[in-house]
């Protein structure tokens, strides 16, 4: 996945550090992490939109498309929401736990 404006506050390294301590082909891998990414992407903009004011939504995802990238955006939901930061982190972590549980399980089996 490219950059995301909100990366600095996912760390998805645990996901990765889970992964290697089993042997899984290289593809089979890579998919698991992007659907890690993806699942991590979509709850974080969940959230953003979840405490983002309705009229926000538009300008907020036009821009986002046109350059996810773009730190401006969070300087920008700052503003807008008290403690995205903080609560961006804390959703990351609980869908990490979740997808770290799932990993574990999926290995026992």
């Amino acid at each position: 996945m490219s950059k995301i404006f909100y990366d600095h506050l996912i760390v998805r390294e645990e996901i990765i550090r889970e992964l290697d301590k089993y042997e899984i082909d290289a593809v089979e891998r890579e998919e698991i992490i992007q659907l890690a990414d993806e699942t991590l992407h979509h709850h974080t903009l969940d959230v953003i939109l979840r405490k983002l004011p309705k009229e926000k939504h538009q300008k907020f995802l036009q821009r986002f498309h046109q350059n996810p990238g773009d730190e401006s955006l969070l300087k920008k939901l700052k503003s807008e929401v008290a403690e995205i930061e903080k609560l961006i982190s804390e959703e990351a972590k609980k869908v990490k736990k979740d997808i770290l549980a799932e990993i574990q399980r999926s290995r026992k089996k």
